[in-house]
């Protein structure tokens, strides 16, 4: 049984498609969502530190004129597709917390080198190479993970793709053979070499 996807599900695989192919797909209440969703997941993803109660109010606001003003529940219904979107900051991985603490730094670097804070400046380099891990060798590939592909041996010759069996092969084999018989005890002879 295929399971219905829910709005938010819906506009995420159209999220950054053109207006004509999201319409396709996407009603009008629904392509009015995806305008709200794209602003807020891009302004999200420029400032991962942003509260969602300054996004509810963006979007409360009608997105800075890009987007219909809404609800304040609307609003909050938006933020959980959002936070789906950009990955949930609850339930998020390490990765997405990395990325936070990186571009934290970054923008604290800036200021730093702004006002001339040579301290400042070596404390947020400190950060982001503690956080990209630069400061450590890269992990040693572990071959032990790599498993070798487990052969059986068999004799028989369908298993090979473009290879088709032979109809009679004891005849073709003694035909083989009675074409080097007598051959091999032949003396050799001595070949004349010419200038």
């Amino acid at each position: 049984m295929k399971q219905e996807l829910t709005v938010y599900e819906k506009i995420e695989k159209h999220l950054f498609k053109s207006k004509s192919d999201a319409e396709l797909v996407l009603g009008e209440r629904e392509m009015e969502i995806k305008q709200r969703l794209m602003v807020c997941v891009s302004k999200k993803m420029d400032n991962p530190l942003m509260l969602d109660s300054e996004l509810v109010v963006f979007m409360m606001n009608g997105c800075g004129g890009t987007a219909k003003a809404v609800s304040q529940a609307q609003a909050y219904n938006d933020i959980s597709g959002i936070n789906k979107i950009v990955g949930s900051v609850q339930l998020s991985a390490k990765s997405w917390y990395r990325y936070i603490i990186i571009e934290g730094a970054k923008t604290g670097y800036e200021i730093a080198r702004t006002q001339g804070d040579a301290k400042g400046m070596a404390a947020c380099l400190d950060k982001i190479g503690k956080y990209t891990r630069a400061d450590k060798d890269d992990d040693a590939f572990d071959w032990n993970q790599m498993i070798p592909p487990s052969f059986e041996p068999s004799d028989d010759i369908t298993l090979l793709e473009g290879i088709e069996p032979i109809e009679n092969l004891e005849m073709e084999r003694k035909n083989f053979r009675s074409m080097f018989k007598g051959n091999l005890f032949k003396k050799a002879e001595d070949a004349i070499i010419e200038p």
